[in-house]
């Protein structure tokens, strides 16, 4: 799907097309809509329509040219909404970004709340992400190495580039000036390959947009009442259950769930944490 600024976005589409509603799946940073493999047979089952999709700069998703922030690529999933699915009920999900940008969308577009039967936000911060999420040694030796990797993607970019080309593709830190693998396109490529096509630069501008400091406004994830659903892990050190729940909160009628044991990997780890929630929202009466 073209964008004004010429990314190319890529979207993936399971399910009946006359479904009474329609689920769409955002992931987060570094990855594809690959993460969404384990939950989208089970939906697709319950006779939903899914959609998915690699952000820009992700997967088979071009850069464009834009300036990288929450506003923008929510704008690029109210694109994808508009010319996908342009009627009908909605079910939205997102994990850390994803959430994220959700979040964005509901401010931005308050003309979508009517069409939205329910919203899942996954590991979503009350405000900017952190490398300093909580205290503790761990976390602060972890702090320590994403802050230090946040700064010389930041200040030496090109240098990082040049470091990447030289890891095995293996890794999902490699960088790489190929296109993905040929073959059939409504598979997506796998996560670990998310950020192959993605220079650094681009790294860090998606992760200066996510440290941006300050609460996000609610207004819109407000309007949606019960609708809204939080989920998190109580052992996720990138965006700890805390944050979530701070932001759950700011929100009395949602509901907050939290998943024992889970890490930030919450959806692949415990994908029927995610379909259970997924579920309980399109139960939900159903928007007229």
């Amino acid at each position: 799907m073209p964008l004004p600024d010429g990314a190319e976005l890529t979207a993936y589409l399971d399910g009946p097309a006359d479904a009474p509603v329609t689920l769409v799946l955002v992931h987060g940073l570094s990855v594809t809509a690959d993460l969404w493999r384990l939950h989208t047979p089970a939906l697709v089952a319950q006779g939903v329509r899914v959609v998915r999709y690699d952000q820009r700069a992700h997967g088979r998703s071009t850069r464009g040219t834009a300036t990288i922030r929450l506003e923008k690529l929510a704008d690029d999933l109210s694109s994808l909404i508009d010319r996908c699915i342009p009627h009908g009920p909605l079910v939205l999900a997102g994990h850390s970004m994803g959430g994220m940008i959700l979040q964005t969308l509901t401010t931005m577009r308050p003309d979508l709340l009517p069409r939205i039967q329910g919203l899942l936000l996954i590991s979503t911060p009350d405000g900017p992400v952190t490398t300093r999420p909580v205290p503790g040694l761990r976390t602060r030796l972890l702090s320590w190495g994403r802050g230090l990797l946040a700064h010389t993607c930041t200040r030496v970019p090109a240098a990082v580039d040049a470091m990447r080309r030289r890891l095995p593709r293996s890794s999902p830190w490699a960088l790489s000036t190929a296109a993905p693998e040929s073959g059939c396109t409504s598979v997506p490529v796998a996560c670990r390959r998310g950020l192959h096509r993605t220079a650094t630069r681009d790294i860090a501008a998606f992760w200066q947009a996510l440290a941006i400091r300050g609460s996000r406004p609610v207004d819109g994830l407000s309007a949606l009442g019960p609708r809204l659903t939080l989920l998190a892990g109580s052992a996720d050190v990138h965006v700890p259950a805390g944050h979530t729940q701070a932001l759950a909160r700011r929100l009395p009628q949602a509901r907050f769930v939290l998943t024992d044991q889970a890490t930030h990997t919450l959806p692949v780890r415990h994908p029927h944490a995610v379909v259970e929630s997924l579920t309980n929202l399109l139960s939900a009466p159903r928007i007229r």
